[in-house]
């Protein structure tokens, strides 16, 4: 799932292994140990919830331009 962050930036969650690129997932949750899930991963499943969700077929040639974005935007 991609959900957009309060500060207009997209992050990519996996639900299936429990995983958000953003900041606050990497510190809190991996690092610290202080959380189970960062704000958008509450937004996931919240939505996915409610079926609220959007969903958008893409090819393998676009997913891999979407995680390569992100790796560039990290980078």
């Amino acid at each position: 799932f991609q959900v957009l962050g309060s500060s207009g930036k997209l992050y990519t969650c996996y639900s299936s292994c429990h995983f958000c690129t953003c900041p606050a997932f990497g510190f809190s949750v991996l690092q610290k140990s202080e959380s189970l899930l960062c704000k958008h991963i509450l937004a996931v499943y919240l939505s996915q919830a409610m079926g609220a969700c959007q969903e958008l077929a893409v090819s393998e040639e676009q997913l891999t331009n979407i995680l390569l974005a992100e790796e560039e935007d990290e980078g």
